[in-house]
């Protein structure tokens, strides 16, 4: 059975809810300064509630479900429950925040959800709680991915966000207008850091600027897809795949848009900057790319060199790349 246990931090425990639990449930649930004084109405629906939700814990378990539900969120130091946190079934058109492809499908994706009572907030009591689920989740159930979703104007909410390592992404639509800002999470966007001090994190949207600006000053070829949407689209497709390398400040010093089509890797905008060459950090971009696509199935990799960039294609001969005689040919789709 998928049973989740008490889940432990330093200063917060996770655990089901019980009947027990009602005073706090009606303070963090609907405001009720005095629980003893609450109108019965509200009482007998929150009671019932939580008899669901007890039960919900034990029957999705015998069911060999996913734990989806409401847990207390408990500080440990006084046994007082201080919270809510759960994963939750969320479905949407998330390919509208770049999670697969954008095509007007909704899909279907593991929701990580929190609160805290107001007395509690601002300790990072919301961001430990999530921190123990996220982990559970990932390490325990093996889900792939976590989301969290907001609104524009929840910044408390974002920060959370930010702090368990998610990336924010914005609908760009106007539609639906539940749909406002999504947090995501993969393993593979924990940055891998090297003993230069510098480190390599996934592309995200909001990169583009910088990213051409370098492009540009490699100089690499800009084309009519380095845009938003192109770049929304790639990382929709191939995020983990799509990789910057960065000084220890912060600043991207290199590149690659790395791809796979389902049988070979690809290597695309391949670029360090141009005070930062010769420092071994492009050959050590196509290793790190090399890597994530062997471990995804891929047994080759390709790559194009354009023309007039005639001169890289030595050093791409000393990571083992060879000239195949084919000739590419492409053709733009909105031209059909």
């Amino acid at each position: 059975m998928r049973t989740m246990p008490t889940l432990h931090g330093a200063r917060v425990h996770i655990r089901p809810f019980t009947s027990s639990d009602i005073d706090a449930v009606l303070a963090l649930f609907d405001n009720a300064a005095h629980p003893t004084a609450v109108d019965p109405t509200i009482r007998a629906r929150r009671s019932a509630w939580l008899a669901w939700a007890s039960a919900n814990h034990d029957e999705l378990a015998l069911l060999d479900q996913p734990p989806y539900g409401d847990r207390a969120v408990v500080l440990t130091a006084t046994d007082t429950v201080i919270g809510a946190v759960g994963l939750v079934p969320c479905l949407d058109v998330y390919g509208q925040v770049g999670i697969g492809p954008d095509d007007g499908r909704s899909r279907a994706e593991m929701g990580l959800f929190w609160m805290v009572h107001p007395d509690h907030q601002c300790n990072g009591y919301a961001t430990e709680a999530g921190q123990l689920l996220l982990r559970y989740a990932l390490a325990v159930l093996g889900i792939e991915r976590v989301i969290a979703t907001t609104d524009y104007d929840n910044h408390a909410s974002q920060a959370v966000m930010r702090k368990l390592g998610m990336d924010i992404r914005k609908n760009t639509y106007p539609t639906p207008e539940w749909l406002q800002l999504v947090g995501v999470y993969e393993p593979w966007m924990e940055p891998e850091r090297f003993s230069d001090g510098t480190y390599v994190r996934p592309i995200v949207e909001s990169d583009l600027d910088e990213l051409l600006a370098l492009w540009r000053g490699a100089p690499l070829r800009i084309s009519p897809t380095d845009t938003p949407t192109g770049l929304r689209r790639h990382i929709a497709l191939s995020g983990r795949f799509a990789l910057a390398l960065c000084s220890a400040d912060g600043v991207i010093i290199g590149t690659v848009l790395g791809s796979d089509d389902g049988r070979r890797g690809w290597v695309n905008h391949l670029a360090v900057r141009n005070d930062q060459q010769h420092q071994g950090y492009g050959t050590r971009l196509v290793r790190i790319l090399a890597e994530r696509l062997t471990a995804a199935g891929c047994e080759k990799l390709n790559l194009l060199v354009v023309n007039n960039n005639a001169h890289v294609v030595p050093f791409y001969e000393s990571l083992g790349f060879s000239i195949d005689d084919n000739l590419f040919m492409a053709r733009w789709l909105r031209e059909l």
